[in-house]
């Protein structure tokens, strides 16, 4: 990944650079050098036979693309983007203007909730330092009477110090939670109708952002990310029309921002670059109200911004699974201020901080921070910039030496480390002299099967990936997982790996290290994190009133009122008017019950049946092929490959029973001996990890899409022994199959795992 991180892309057809200049790559060091892209055929257009001898992808008997919201294989045309005909602004308007909360699972409003108090934390945090004093200086309150300027206000205070939350495909809060939040006191929202309006802007915010997620921009410095936020949050805010949605979408996304680096890594005009595309996007609303009009085929039009923001347009990931594929539940938390790339490290730097107690920054004679692509490539573009304590702001979140060097020091990193007087202290400097960053094929590996930040992309795009990866790095290239692994169906096991291990060498010779696989507060797969939590202590910390932060977590139930009361709580200033109290005749919240219809199996002992097996299959995943089984057994390959191919065979006669189909079941393709061997033998120990995490979820996904009276349904079952013997043949109603599959197969298969990773090594 060499390269100045201002290589020209995004070519026009003539070849020339738009307006003559570099285009700005944000803080992802993953660019394309190049406008040439391989071929634009579909992923799924040539894949290789399956375990199972039918046409498919190692894992996926009879495999295909990724479903669309009717659930069909396959995916939309690049031309067209989308099968049906319609455009994609146009699915995604019929879709987002209809959405209601209850469309959505708990555990996507639960992040929801969460989504919105960081985003509040962040606010906080950002007009609480100088840089965002300025801004409020400069552009007013974020509780000024006109709602577009108090937004452009507080999107310029939220992203100001890279406190921000991420989705797989975008920052989004700066748009998806701040337009619906501002909008919501004129507009008298109550708190289903904030919470309703927040998951439509992500859900459309994100979708587009990944179908232009293999490009140029990707972080911060995709700002058409907010494009889509801002008319998707206020839209879905008024209960506008979804002709309204796609005439203002189809405006906005015709003129596009596009961000230079110039200004993004080091000076404080990285502040506009959520701020505009806001505005943007908020007169494009205000025009489409009025009968003005935009090309609804702006997105994949040969002419349009896919073909021009995009390397490999993914017009798929902008509509698959709607309704079923939540983006919103792909979210991973910060509890630093910083960018992603460089948390994890700063994590290990706090827990290393505790073993150095007693000694002297002087004694430290080096620190080695080895990470992934996108740290080795953030840190190479960052030290391109002259950063000392006079830098900006933006040039000091994106300096991992900075940093990783305060974490040691102080045992944590704060706002206020980003500001003077804690920037002049000349031990920080000193020791950030001594920080160097290595890159480990390992952890490269590691983040790009994850689902966050490309991950899902790559495989979106299957074989294309490889083309675009190797044009931007060879070492990159040989990280990649098989082009045959499929993109994600379910996102409740998303992940986020972007992990680092730190060593820190002493004078005397002594070395002290720390490891993370992914940052405290990234998305981490079936071990899940406890994200309310996180959420809550980052907005105290950044000053938060307690009350409000109980007023989130029962947004669900609140009134206009408390709506209003909730954000002049969390955002008022000292120069803003006081909130006043509700009355003892005022409750704060309706006592009234949720009104979500739950119809559907019940699917909480298989998630638990799993969260245990992927635990225990990722705690056995490093180094652990020389480990022999214990006697008798399987080895830990051999269960994961047949774990995974049982997953996809028993997705298969779920899609049957939630059709009302014949439904029937034959295990044989698991348990076939070449089948799995041919499995092993294309893929490393992650990805078999990977592979299982991913067909679970699509599992349990369609399992939480069946109605309960469906458990009845009769499944015709045969089942072989290894060797083909038949060992059972007849009718199993689904319940019991499922059923079965959580309490006795799953942990069946996990115990195995724990007794393989606990055998010693033959000698």
């Amino acid at each position: 990944m060499s390269g100045s991180g201002t290589t020209p892309v995004g070519r026009d057809a003539s070849g020339a650079p738009p307006h003559g200049q570099d285009v700005a790559k944000g803080p992802d060091p993953l660019r394309a050098r190049s406008r040439t892209a391989p071929a634009q055929d579909s992923p799924g257009s040539a894949e290789p036979r399956g375990e199972s001898g039918e046409a498919g992808r190692p894992g996926r008997p009879g495999g295909h693309g990724g479903h669309g919201e009717d659930g069909e294989a396959g995916g939309p045309s690049r031309g067209s983007g989308s099968g049906s005909g319609e455009s994609i602004i146009r699915r995604l308007s019929n879709w987002g203007s209809r959405l209601v909360l209850d469309d959505a699972p708990e555990r996507v409003v639960a992040h929801l909730k969460s989504q919105i108090l960081s985003q509040l934390g962040a606010a906080r945090a950002g007009y609480g330092h100088p840089l965002g004093r300025r801004v409020r200086q400069a552009y007013g309150s974020p509780l000024q009477d006109d709602p577009q300027h108090a937004v452009h206000s507080l999107s310029m205070a939220t992203v100001c110090l890279d406190f921000d939350d991420t989705a797989y495909a975008g920052h989004l809060s700066h748009s998806t939670v701040n337009v619906p939040l501002i909008y919501a006191s004129s507009l008298g929202l109550d708190g289903r109708q904030l919470l309703t309006a927040v998951l439509a802007a992500n859900e459309t915010a994100a979708r587009i952002t990944a179908a232009a997620t293999l490009g140029p921009f990707r972080g911060q410095t995709a700002g058409h990310t907010h494009l889509a936020g801002s008319v998707a949050g206020r839209l879905r805010a008024e209960s506008a029309s979804a002709d309204d949605w796609a005439h203002a979408l189809g405006m906005a996304f015709s003129v596009p921002t596009w961000s230079l680096s110039r200004g993004f890594f080091s000076t404080d005009a990285k502040l506009l670059v959520a701020a505009v595309p806001v505005r943007i996007g908020l007169s494009a609303c205000d025009g489409a109200r009025f009968g003005l009009t935009g090309p609804e085929d702006v997105l994949e039009h040969p002419q349009g911004f896919l073909h021009r923001f995009a390397d490999i347009p993914l017009p798929e990931e902008a509509v698959a699974g709607l309704g079923t594929l939540w983006h919103t539940e792909t979210f991973s938390y910060k509890i630093h201020p910083g960018s992603a790339y460089t948390s994890a490290a700063v994590d290990c730097a706090v827990e290393l901080h505790h073993a150095l107690e007693g000694v002297d920054h002087r004694d430290i004679a080096e620190v080695v921070v080895r990470g992934s692509i996108f740290t080795a490539g953030l840190d190479r573009i960052a030290r391109q910039h002259r950063i000392g304590p006079d830098s900006s702001v933006a040039a000091l979140n994106f300096s991992l030496p900075y940093n990783v060097a305060t974490a040691l020091l102080t045992g944590s990193l704060l706002p206020a480390d980003l500001a003077h007087p804690a920037v002049d202290r000349p031990d920080r400097w000193e020791l950030a002299a001594r920080v160097r960053t290595e890159h480990d094929p390992a952890l490269s590996r590691h983040a790009l099967l994850a689902t966050a930040p490309l991950g899902q992309a790559l495989r979106r795009a299957g074989e294309r990936a490889e083309a675009w990866v190797r044009a931007i790095d060879a070492r990159a290239a040989e990280t990649l997982p098989p082009a045959w692994l499929e993109p994600e169906t379910d996102f409740r096991w998303a992940t986020k790996n972007l992990g680092a291990r730190v060593t820190v060498r002493l004078r005397d010779g002594r070395e002290l290290h720390a490891e993370r696989r992914g940052a405290v507060g990234a998305a981490s797969g079936a071990d899940g994190t406890d994200h309310a939590a996180l959420a809550r202590a980052k907005f105290l910390a950044c000053g938060g009133d307690p009350e409000a932060a109980d007023l989130v977590a029962r947004l669900e139930h609140l009134r206009p009122d408390d709506v209003r009361r909730l954000v002049r709580l969390a955002l008022a200033g000292p120069d803003d008017a006081p909130t006043s109290r509700p009355s003892a005749e005022t409750p704060v919240a309706r006592d009234v019950r949720d009104t979500r219809k739950d119809t559907a199996m019940e699917t909480a002992a298989l998630e638990e049946a799993y969260t245990g097996l992927i635990d225990a299959a990722t705690a056995a995943a490093p180094g652990d092929e020389a480990s022999a089984p214990p006697s008798g057994e399987r080895d830990a390959d051999w269960t994961l490959a047949h774990v995974a191919l049982s997953d996809r065979l028993l997705a298969s006669t779920a899609r049957q029973v939630l059709a009302g189909d014949a439904a029937g079941l034959d295990n044989g393709p698991a348990m076939d001996p070449k089948a799995i061997g041919e499995l092993t033998s294309s893929a490393g120990r992650d990805v078999l990890v990977e592979l299982v995490r991913r067909n679970a979820a699509e599992l349990v996904g369609l399992l939480a899409q069946t109605p309960d009276n469906r458990r009845a349904t009769p499944v015709s079952v045969r089942l072989v022994g290894d060797k083909g013997e038949e060992l059972f043949s007849g009718a199993v109603p689904w319940g019991e199959i499922v059923r079965l599959r959580a309490e006795d197969h799953i942990p069946g298969h996990t115990g195995r795992l724990r007794r393989i990773a606990g055998a010693p090594q033959e000698t």
